[in-house]
This record gives C-alpha cells, structure tokens and sequence, in this order.
C-alpha cells in the first residue's frame, strides 16, 4: 500500500479503534527506521472492533429481508454473521491486494469455499445495487457521503451465516487466499455496540510516534509504503495542560474529561471481557492518552475539531458522528474514504475556520 492509502487507514484505524493509536500498530520493521505496511484486509476488522472508551458506534445496520438479501443473524439463537467483500473496482487496486474486479468465475470460486469452510450455515449474494440501496438508506443524513459514493463504487459481497458455536476465525482462514477477495470479517450484533458518550475525541502524541502531526517525518518508498525517518515526540505535561484549557474554553463544549492509558486500557478488558484474542493482542502501551469533550446541541464541531488538530501535542482529533459513518462504510460496504468524502466542510471558505478560544464558553 501506498502512503496516501496508509493515512487513510490510520485515520480510520484510530477512532475504529478509538482508543488504539495508529502508531502504535506493530509494523514491519528495517533496521534502524520503521517501515510501515498494512493489509487492506485487516481494515474491515479493525473498523468493526470498538475498544472501550470509543464514543464511535460502529455496526452492521440490518438490511431488509428478501430471498436475494442479506438477513442479520439472530443473536437469541447463537449464530454469528460473516461478511465476504469481493474485489471491484478502485483507482489503485495495488493498494487493496485486488487485481482488479473479481469476475464470474471468481465469484462462484468464493461462493463455493464460503460454503465448505467449517460452520458456515448460509451463504447469500448482495449485489451493488441492493447495497447502494442499503447505503443511500444508512447514509440520508450525509448529502456528501451521497453524493461521492454510486453504486459502482460499492463492492458485492457474500453474507455468512455461522451455525452455533462456529469459530470465525476458521472461516477466515479457510477463505484466505481464494483470488477475488477484499476483505473478511465478522458482523458485530447491535447488542455489542457501546454507548455513544462524547461527541469529539482527542488523542494525544505517544513517545515515537509515527505520526506527522507529532513530528514525525516519513519517506514513500516504490514498494507502496513509507519509512519513519524520524520519531515524533510526546506530548509535553505542559502541552497537556494546555490542550485542556483550550478544549475547555472553546465555544460549544459542555464537558471535558481526561482518559489515561492504564484507564483506557481497564475500560478495554472490561468491555471485551469475552474476546481473548483481541485482549491478549493489546497491551497498555498501545492506548494513548485521550481527551474526549461533550458538546452542546448547536455547537460546531467541524470548528472545535479543526482548531484541536492544529495544537500542539494533538496526535489526532475527531468528531464521533464522522468516525460512525467512516467505520459504519468500512464495516457494511468495504470502503475507506478521505475525511473529505465522509463529512461536511465549511464551503464557504473550503476549511473549517478557526474559533478561538473564548473564557466564557461552555
């Protein structure tokens, strides 16, 4: 993957993740720099895994039934739902392991190891167009979302019914490798969502980051990655407090509390008690330190967010309700898109204007 792709997915992986920092995902390592490379395949995974403390609700939003629908499995009865995206079509399909649009053929070879790996009770086909009918009911709120996405763009993709007690991970595995293939990954049922408790989120910068935002500076390569030429800083205590002071001031925020990493790491475990492959795979080391900021009903997020990710310290910065609709497009449809695609700006001067601070906000 490219580095244009690299940040897109990092972005995406830091609030899917939400209390997961992008550069604290282990990457492959050169002697001396690090050198970053992602698969594709693993995005749709990351995006449907909410780690505790994340104010970003991600799911799967129930299509409606049909013969040639996908139906949600139900989660009184032990089953557990797949979801297979098929290659299609992409403007760098280098950077998605896909050589181009899966065809008829690989289709039906997708279809027939859907259906002989272990447990898999139902295999169903979701073509583009039942998808973009689903996506243009998910995303009626967001006229951009709408007006970048056509039906086109959305990847057909094959729907699993596990059978009670079915290991999705098996299924992973027994579909690895089969040409034609985007991603694979498991459906989280609507009872596994957590609540929705802060509208923006702020991370702030780990000791080496490799984010540009922390000071790093990185180096493309022609074999579709970047290098970190250098580490970026973390935050200062004295950027901290600063950061706090200005989230706190800002016009439009009700709330303003501090999570730490050994915090975030407790709400972690508690939450995903029952997962211990996702638990055993992240150590307290990997959470940032975060502020998260609830907002009154009229602020202006695009604003406060703007103006947080300018300050130093700030590794990264976002508003829930944009990383709900990110994560939910990654997690239903298979696509990773630009903040710019995702969520609204302020067309009147082509980015978000900067507020300030104001003593008397709040």
């Amino acid at each position: 993957m490219n580095s244009a792709m690299e940040d897109r997915l990092r972005e995406a992986l830091a609030e899917a993740g939400a209390t997961v920092d992008a550069s604290t995902i282990r990457p492959l390592r050169a002697p001396e720099r690090r050198r970053f490379r992602m698969d594709f395949r693993l995005v749709a995974v990351a995006a449907v895994v909410v780690l505790a403390g994340a104010a970003t609700t991600v799911g799967l939003l129930s299509s409606p039934g049909g013969e040639d629908r996908a139906v949600a499995a139900d989660p009184g009865s032990g089953e557990r739902e797949m979801i297979v995206f098929l290659c299609g079509r992409s403007p760098e399909p280098e950077q998605t392991g896909c050589k181009g649009a899966a065809t008829r053929e690989e289709a039906q070879e997708i279809a027939a190891a859907a259906r002989q790996a272990p447990g898999v009770r139902e295999v169903i086909f979701e073509d583009q167009a039942s998808a973009y009918q689903d996506f243009q009911r998910d995303f009626a709120h967001n006229k951009t979302l709408l007006a970048a996405v056509g039906a086109e763009d959305l990847p057909a993709s094959f729907r699993l019914t596990l059978a009670k007690g079915a290991d999705p991970l098996r299924v992973q595995q027994a579909l690895r490798g089969v040409p034609g293939i985007l991603t694979v990954h498991e459906v989280m049922a609507d009872e596994e969502i957590p609540v929705r408790k802060w509208d923006v989120s702020v991370f702030l910068c780990s000791p080496a980051s490799a984010m540009p935002s922390c000071g790093a500076e990185r180096k493309p390569d022609s074999r579709g990655s970047f290098t970190v030429t250098k580490d970026g800083k973390g935050v200062t205590p004295a950027q901290t407090k600063a950061i706090q002071k200005l989230i706190s001031s800002m016009p439009g925020v009700k709330e303003v509390f501090f999570e730490d990493r050994e915090a975030a790491y407790e709400n972690f475990r508690r939450s995903y008690k029952d997962n211990k492959t996702l638990i055993d795979a992240t150590k307290v080391s990997d959470m940032p330190q975060s502020f998260r900021a609830v907002l009154l009903p009229d602020a202006d997020w695009s604003r406060i967010v703007s103006r947080l990710r300018r300050e130093p310290g700030v590794s990264q910065a976002f508003y829930q309700g944009c990383m709900l609709d990110s994560s939910r497009l990654a997690a239903r449809y298979g696509l990773i898109l630009p903040e710019s695609k995702v969520c609204p700006v302020d067309k009147r001067s082509g980015e978000h204007p900067d507020p300030g601070p104001s003593p008397s906000a709040g």
